[in-house]
């Protein structure tokens, strides 16, 4: 077949590996615990489930394909128009819709951090696209560097705070002085797929009303702290007009009828949310103390996982903690040799993974 050499060239995203696939190949029997795509360990809340068990029997029904009950509740509840809204089969889908609809030019070129994100890089990949990629600075963006490599051609930059995989955030005077630097023609992507995470602690400063700028998207996500990832269900917030546009080339339907059920439950729930984000702040601390009595330097966290560096080979780790049935992430393929990034899950599976650890250390 004839294929153009960017989709040659392309690797496919690779998530953590599932459990049932781990018992396949391992044989394993046991318990085995998932701490490698940051998911929510408390799982759905229940009124979310409950929404998916009452509307399972229409699913013969195409959805609405404005998801204008779920665009009513979520624009009231942050504040925004709902013409300022839109929802995408994920975040994943709402990055092709921002390629597709702001990066058509072939000079047109992509600025971002890396390690960040590996989806900005992959769709940009496959729509053939300029990318520009610097390394981090201190496991964060460097704002300066990016800021010197701004030119006439640069026409989206993605900012993702926090950061994936290293959790570290972008300061808003950042954001802004990133904002300040470019043209209207030049979008500015503000990545927040782990916002309620990050906005309990402390030093997390709000960016939602940056939407309201001409050249400037808000992403955020279910798949995170609301537990929906099985659902694909992501939104974005900006100005009217780049709604607008998104919406044009939009397909039909994009978010199943049941995602937006169980969304629209979700919301409300807030109390799912709060004791989400405690366990999630409980296991943090847990975990960066064991880190601490193990010898184990790791990065601060704004999200709901940890990057840390066990000073030896990270795939080798990875694949000795698969055997005892603990599945985690190793971040060898992001140029992080020596260092996995974990999911905080519940109190048990966070001892488990640690027992797990520290069994691993003491024979590799």
């Amino acid at each position: 077949m004839r294929v153009a050499e960017y989709i040659k060239n392309l690797k496919p995203y690779e998530g953590g590996k599932p459990i049932e696939e781990l018992r396949r190949e391992l044989g394993i029997e046991g318990k085995i615990i998932k701490l490698a795509s940051n998911e929510n360990p408390l799982g759905p809340s229940k009124k979310a489930v409950e929404a998916i068990k009452n509307i399972a029997g229409s699913v013969n029904l195409y959805p609405d394909g404005d998801s204008f009950y779920l665009k009513e509740k979520l624009a009231e509840k942050l504040g925004v128009s709902r013409d300022n809204v839109i929802f995408g089969n994920g975040s994943d889908e709402l990055l092709e819709l921002i390629y597709r609809t702001f990066a058509t030019d072939p000079k047109d070129e992509i600025l971002y951090c890396y390690p960040t994100f590996v989806e900005y890089k992959i769709i940009g990949m496959s729509f053939g696209k300029r990318l520009v990629e610097l390394p981090l600075e201190d496991f964060s963006y460097d704002i300066d560097a990016l800021i010197d490599h701004i030119n006439e051609n640069t026409r989206i930059i993605f900012l993702n705070t926090p950061n994936n995989p290293t959790g570290t955030i972008i300061k808003r005077k950042d954001i802004e002085k990133v904002i300040d630097s470019v043209s209207k023609d030049t979008l500015v992507v503000i990545d927040e797929a782990y916002y309620e995470y990050a906005i309990a602690e402390d030093d997390y400063e709000e960016l939602l009303d940056l939407h309201k700028k001409v050249n400037v998207i808000i992403l955020r996500t279910f798949s995170k702290a609301y537990g929906l990832a099985g659902l694909r269900i992501g939104y974005g917030i900006a100005n009217e007009e780049i709604i607008n546009y998104l919406n044009r080339v939009r397909p039909p339907f994009n978010v199943n009828i049941v995602a937006q059920n169980a969304a629209l439950a979700a919301l409300d729930d807030e109390e799912h949310i709060r004791k989400s984000v405690e366990t999630n702040k409980k296991g943090k601390a847990y975990l960066y103390r064991e880190f601490e009595r193990l010898g184990l330097k790791y990065v601060k966290t704004y999200a709901n996982f940890i990057l840390f560096d066990v000073g030896k080979d990270a795939n080798v780790i990875y694949e000795e903690l698969l055997k005892r049935g603990v599945i985690i992430r190793s971040m060898s393929p992001y140029g992080y040799k020596t260092m996995l990034r974990v999911t905080v899950g519940t109190e048990e599976e966070n001892s488990i993974f640690i027992a797990g650890l520290e069994e691993v250390l003491n024979v590799v």
